[in-house]
């Protein structure tokens, strides 16, 4: 007998949570899937996951960059979220994790080195990444929040396993800041 579409049981809660709990659109998921969507994030701009997490939601799509960063080696990580100060081409993103107990490995990875680049629009950017203090963090969440964005939400989640969801910040470097390896 075939299955349909795997039930929530066994769908993990971050599934259940960041799609409040309209699973069904949750199609894309797993470590191909993640490497499918990072290919189709740096070549077309646009991230099937996070359309996908949308679409659950009955949200807008937010907009998705590729995020390298490099701890140990480099990784790449489609990253959706709050963005651009158009001035400074300056990004905002939560590591929100959809309000699960740990942060994002890629939020772990710009703690230990700041060093990154994006992806957006095709177009590479070196920028220099930072997790928000304290003071800057109320400013960010409150201006977030404003928007409509779901991170109160996803804070609230996330408080019942004693975690901040962490809002990182990403500015713009010269290219000689740091030459990619």
């Amino acid at each position: 007998m075939m299955r349909p579409w795997p039930s929530a049981p066994r769908l993990t809660r971050r599934f259940r949570y960041s799609s409040r709990g309209n699973t069904r659109w949750i199609i894309l998921k797993g470590s191909r899937g993640r490497a499918f969507d990072r290919a189709l994030t740096r070549y077309l701009g646009f991230s099937f996951i996070t359309w996908q997490y949308a679409k659950a939601a009955g949200v807008g799509y937010r907009s998705t960059l590729l995020l390298t960063d490099h701890r140990k080696a480099q990784r790449q990580a489609a990253v959706a979220g709050t963005s651009v100060s158009p001035r400074r081409r300056s990004f905002r993103r939560r590591g929100s994790n959809g309000g699960g107990p740990k942060d994002p490995d890629w939020v772990w990875n710009v703690r230990a080195n700041g060093s990154a680049w994006v992806h957006v629009k095709r177009h590479e950017i070196p920028v220099r990444a930072h997790v928000a203090d304290d003071s800057e963090y109320e400013r960010l969440f409150a201006m977030i929040a404003a928007k409509g964005d779901s991170l109160p939400r996803y804070q609230q989640r996330a408080s019942q396993f004693g975690r901040t969801v962490p809002l990182v910040v990403l500015e713009p470097r010269s290219q000689s800041d740091g030459v990619r390896s």
